[in-house]
């Protein structure tokens, strides 16, 4: 069995996990089942960015969980998922590994081993800078009767103005016959693993306020040399039922605006008006076949 190298020493965290969270009545039970579930919960730094309103608060226990941060800010005062994630990417203190999720999940056990054992396994055969990456199977924060143990695969779903935005999941099939991760086109951005300078190589452009983020993160990765993978084990659960939640829009004006300047800035980036080259955007397009923007 492959054994996960941790160079910053195992008296050190080295794997930093960022959940942003507005206004999620899930964050709490996320976070004690993170730590519950981990097969070292020392490893771990957990930072929240917690856009939250004046009346919501985090109990005792869940904030005397060792290295937790939480970084606390009005939740009108947010401008989105992916401000909120560039703030979180600026506060990696080098980390050898690092772990983005959303505020509403559950854990296998030891998803720790797992999720990092997977990573070291690709690159032990010989892939440089990998990323294990995927939409999560579905719990329900109502009713919590069944979760699927069968991991999913990305797939392109829908285009906005001609813009692909949008990914969906779906079942890998023969999953339990699998012995290694499964080579991805797209990333998912509520499971996201990787080396942590991945923060110092992606960060999050906060002018995509929503939907196109999991396209431009993950072609901004290519090019940066990540190669995706999809976990071939499930490693945790998903919320996919917004009702625990208040989402982003239902609180603050302007969504259509936020939106048509999301795909203004997607336009830029895939015509390698940013930070990649248009060769690069017509690399991933060979990569995946497939034109971004149509």
């Amino acid at each position: 069995m492959l054994t996960v190298d941790r160079t910053s020493g195992s008296d050190k965290p080295d794997l930093y996990v960022q959940v942003p969270a507005y206004r999620d009545l899930e964050l709490v039970p996320t976070l004690r089942d993170l730590y519950a579930q981990a097969a070292q919960p020392s490893r771990l730094r957990v930072r929240v960015m917690w856009q939250r309103a004046e009346d919501e608060v985090l109990p005792d226990d869940v904030l005397s969980l060792p290295r937790l941060e939480v970084d606390r800010v009005p939740a009108a005062t947010s401008e989105g998922c992916n401000w909120a994630r560039q703030r979180l990417q600026k506060a990696w203190e080098g980390e050898r590994y690092t772990l983005l999720l959303d505020s509403h999940h559950r854990f296998v056990a030891g998803w720790d081993d797992l999720a990092l054992r997977m990573l070291e396994q690709l690159r032990a055969a010989g892939t440089l800078k990998p990323m294990l990456t995927g939409y999560l199977p579905a719990y329900s924060p109502r009713s919590d009767l069944f979760r699927s143990t069968r991991p999913q695969r990305l797939y392109p779903f829908a285009r906005d103005e001609g813009v692909l935005t949008r990914l969906k999941g779906a079942v890998i099939r023969d999953s339990e016959m699998l012995t290694e991760p499964v080579p991805a086109d797209f990333a998912s951005l509520h499971f996201l693993l990787a080396d942590g300078c991945f923060n110092d190589e992606v960060q999050f452009d906060p002018t995509v306020y929503f939907f196109g983020d999991e396209v431009l993160t993950t072609v901004r990765a290519f090019a940066a040399m990540y190669r995706l993978f999809h976990p071939y084990r499930v490693i945790g659960w998903h919320a996919y039922d917004r009702n625990s939640r208040v989402t982003h829009w239902a609180d603050h004006t302007g969504h259509a605006e936020r939106h048509a300047r999301s795909l203004t800035a997607l336009r830029h980036w895939f015509r390698g008006e940013r930070d990649i080259s248009s060769a690069e955007v017509s690399a991933f397009e060979a990569h995946v076949n497939l034109c971004l923007v149509v």
